[in-house]
């Protein structure tokens, strides 16, 4: 059964979410090339960090000749909503049977589709399936982001750098979309609403910082707004 439950995973990665996903790191392999980033850099930024905003942040310094010690702490604040992410999906996929040794490289796979899709889906899974379908899903997710990621760094020459850019943010646009597709609970509604006027007034105010407020202010009303709705409900 879970190898069923991984190639059902897997199946259902192949298509929008991985060719999302991989136009991202298309663009992503593009703007390394550019930024002077080796191939074997950008691909194992790709393997470890799997997140564009860490990469983009780590191009980036690396282009203006940041040292490590200010690269390191800024890619891992571009990683910290992956500490919520992970907090709110254990309790769905974690199965008694499975060790920490499953359960550590697969906390590597996470990233926003895989996490969506898992949430969306895992509660319909019996328990065991659950961890199987995960793994499925994001590991194609991540193989076809590596492959695109060296795509876009051979083929880089030929795209205007607008074209790039855009392929890089056609992710974030698609994360949208899909926490929008299924706003099934008055929390994600309130969610999305929260961050969505939250975000752009912070920016205003600091835009450095706008992204981990934005969501830290929003998400937090957001809940303040549902506990007060239920209570009074």
């Amino acid at each position: 059964m879970s190898i069923i439950a991984f190639r059902a995973g897997a199946h259902e990665a192949f298509g929008v979410p991985s060719a999302v996903l991989g136009a991202g790191y298309f663009g992503f392999g593009a703007l390394a090339l550019e930024s002077g980033f080796s191939l074997w850099l950008a691909l194992l930024s790709t393997a470890t960090i799997w997140a564009l905003p860490g990469q983009l942040a780590l191009v980036e310094l690396h282009t203006i000749g940041a040292s490590a010690l200010v690269i390191v702490p800024a890619v891992m604040l571009t990683s910290a909503r992956f500490l919520p992410m992970t907090m709110a999906l254990m309790p769905v996929i974690r199965d008694r049977r499975h060790s920490r040794y499953q359960l550590y490289p697969a906390v590597h796979l996470l990233a926003m589709t895989g996490w969506a899709a898992a949430m969306r889906r895992c509660p319909e899974l019996p328990l065991p399936q659950r961890l199987p379908y995960f793994v499925g899903f994001a590991l194609v997710n991540w193989l076809v982001c590596l492959a695109c990621t060296i795509f876009g760094y051979w083929v880089s020459g030929s795209l205007p750098h607008s074209v790039k850019l855009g392929l890089v943010f056609l992710t974030p646009v698609y994360f949208i979309l899909i926490l929008s597709g299924d706003v099934r609970h008055r929390l994600m509604i309130l969610a999305l609403a929260g961050g969505a006027l939250a975000g752009p007034l912070i920016h205003l105010w600091t835009p450095q910082w706008s992204v981990l407020l934005g969501g830290f202010v929003g998400g937090s009303m957001a809940y303040l707004v549902y506990c007060l709705i239920r209570r009074h409900v």
